[in-house]
């Protein structure tokens, strides 16, 4: 959703060339989900693996977690919606987050569809 919105907003930008803002944004995301997300997710994984019944669904992260979640989600509509940080410096910022969840999000496929956490 992210990064969809990251393209959509890239269309109505005059700056030019686009290919530098993808950029801006996706190399980031890039070191966010292997220095920042990837640890989280194997605790995730491993907490989830270590539970004696079937998880439920909202068991992949911890409880507190949702907190964050929630506050984040908040923050992000309401500067997506105040109109604060110009739209040349949220489209790069959305394919950040955008590109990070998305890479990040492999590792509980790959876990998912292969029955055990990634080593």
């Amino acid at each position: 959703m992210l990064i969809s919105l990251a393209n959509h907003w890239l269309q109505g930008l005059q700056y030019q060339p686009h290919w530098q803002i993808i950029i801006a944004g996706i190399i980031p995301g890039i070191l966010v989900a292997l220095f920042g997300f990837t640890r989280i997710v194997h605790k995730n994984i491993k907490r989830i693996d270590e539970m004696d019944t079937r998880a439920s669904v909202f068991a992949f992260q911890a409880w507190h977690s949702y907190v964050l979640i929630i506050v984040m989600m908040s923050m992000g509509i309401y500067v997506r919606q105040s109109g604060l940080i110009p739209m040349i410096l949220k489209t790069p910022g959305y394919y950040t987050i955008g590109t990070a969840l998305s890479l990040s999000s492999v590792r509980y496929y790959q876990a998912f569809f292969r029955g055990h956490p990634i080593p």
